[in-house]
Order: structure tokens, then C-alpha cells, then sequence
């Protein structure tokens, strides 16, 4: 029985923005941690005024001799979700155990006010994220796949044909299924590696 992680949901203070913005308005930004450190950076920076927290679900697992335990598991490995202004950057860059905060895939080598851009979620898409980690007795996943549900594909390999198949299933980083809708009749799928689908 999966159980959430009371960090999910409740969060510490947040900072202020320059000029007095509300924290409510402050972006969340993303941070690459060293492997296993995960919590201890969300408590440090919790620590120091931030509201920081972790992608993770309380879990109940069966020890040796019987004995049941709760343990926090980690469903994005090596990433920190934090809320800051960017006058903070450098703070939080240098907390124990940081990497570096990431940086827009999409906008790579473009420079905003004189900084490069960050990646970074808006206060709406990190609500429903914590509030979907929140549901008590629903597994939640996270897949680093650049494919998603609904998305249309070709596959290779399979002769000169101009139909397209969709995403329909994704288990993990490994099991893609693709599907082909028939009229009425409903859905045929199967399971594709990965290295044979091509989005379109």
C-alpha cells in the first residue's frame, strides 16, 4: 500500500522576490543532486527558508523476521525541486551535495537578461504534480522516455506504409507499447523498443 510523503504536500515558507513579490508567483526551478542525496538536500535548504521538496512516496516494506517499515522512496532519482528568485542562484547553488540547477533544453545557448535560461515549472504545474504524489492507494510513476501517451509515431522497419501508430502504454524507461486503432473495432498494440519508434 503506497502512502504520500507528508513533503509532497506540506511545504516550508517560501523566500520573496525581488521588489516583494509573493512566494506564491516564484517559479520552481530544478536541481541536479548527487545520487542518494536527495532528501538531505530538501532538508538543508528546508533549513534555510526554502521551500524545497522531492518527488517520493512513503512505502511500506516487509524486513526480515516479519517486520514492517516505512520508507521514503525516490521516484525521480538525483533531482530537487526548489522555489527561489534567481538573486538566490548562487546560494543555493553552493548547498552541500548541488550539482548545478538546470538549464532549458529547448532554449540551450540562449541568454535572457544577460543569464542563460533555466528550466523552470510554474507554482500551477508544481500544485498538481505534489497533488498527484498526494493520492493515497494510487501507484504513481515517472518515466525519462521522450515519448508520451497519445503521441503519434512511425516505426522503422516496417516496409512503405504512410499510417502512423500511437503511443498507448508506457511502463518505466524500457516497455513502449504502440497501438493502431481499427475503425470501431477498437485498438491492436504491441510492444516496440524504443530504438524503433520515431516521432512525428
Amino acid at each position: 500500500m503506497l502512502e504520500p510523503s507528508q513533503s509532497n504536500i506540506e511545504g516550508s515558507a517560501g523566500t520573496l522576490a525581488d521588489g516583494g513579490e509573493a512566494a506564491e508567483e516564484l517559479p520552481w526551478y530544478v536541481l541536479w543532486v548527487r545520487p542518494r542525496s536527495e532528501k538531505a538536500v530538501r532538508d538543508y535548504l528546508v533549513e534555510r527558508g526554502f521551500e524545497a521538496f522531492v518527488a517520493s512516496r512513503h512505502e511500506v516494506h516487509m524486513w526480515r523476521r516479519g517486520e514492517r517499515r516505512k520508507v521514503e522512496k525516490v521516484l525521480i532519482p538525483s533531482i530537487v525541486f526548489v522555489r527561489m528568485n534567481m538573486s538566490e542562484r548562487r546560494t543555493v547553488e553552493d548547498c552541500p551535495n548541488v550539482s548545478t540547477i538546470m538549464r532549458d533544453p529547448a532554449k540551450k545557448g540562449a541568454r535572457s537578461a544577460g543569464r542563460e535560461e533555466y528550466a523552470c515549472i510554474t507554482s500551477d504545474e508544481m500544485h498538481l504534480f505534489r497533488q498527484m504524489l498526494g493520492q493515497e492507494e494510487v501507484e504513481v510513476n515517472f518515466t525519462t522516455s521522450d515519448f508520451s501517451v497519445g503521441d503519434y509515431v512511425r516505426i522503422k522497419d516496417f516496409g512503405e506504409v504512410n499510417g502512423k501508430a500511437q503511443i498507448v502504454r508506457i511502463f518505466g524507461d524500457k516497455k513502449t507499447y504502440v497501438g493502431l486503432r481499427v475503425s470501431f473495432l477498437g485498438c491492436a498494440y504491441m510492444q516496440m523498443p524504443l530504438n524503433r519508434i520515431i516521432k512525428i
